[in-house]
């Protein structure tokens, strides 16, 4: 529990370089621990620039897994079904007409539109 509080709390390089040392530290592994170590110290460090919990806390964004998956989900439930896919450029647009309707422009964006 302490990496998980030190993780959440702005010490993710402390947790990635207690990763890195846990094979040195329990050198009697079997090969599936020392396969399970090494597979969780390459994932943190892969994702290692989606760790900063606190500075997105710190700016409003929710940091738990299940509130990310519902925004996603609920973002991408509006524009396509699961197993159709969009290109980039016409996502972008649909989010931003999204994101205008959300915040009260929608107005505005058609009278823009039409000077």
């Amino acid at each position: 529990m302490a990496l998980l509080h030190q993780l959440r709390h702005g010490g993710e390089a402390g947790v990635l370089q207690g990763l890195a040392g846990l094979l040195d530290l329990f050198g009697d592994l079997n090969d599936e621990q020392r396969h399970t170590v090494e597979g969780a110290q390459n994932y943190f460090e892969t994702h290692r620039d989606h760790l900063g919990y606190q500075r997105a806390s710190d700016h409003g964004c929710p940091v738990g897994s299940g509130a990310m998956e519902s925004t996603c989900s609920q973002l991408q439930d509006r524009f396509k079904r699961t197993g159709q896919f969009w290109v980039f450029d016409g996502h972008s647009n649909l989010m931003a007409l999204d994101v205008a309707r959300q915040n009260n422009e929608w107005d505005d964006i058609w009278a823009h539109s039409y000077s």
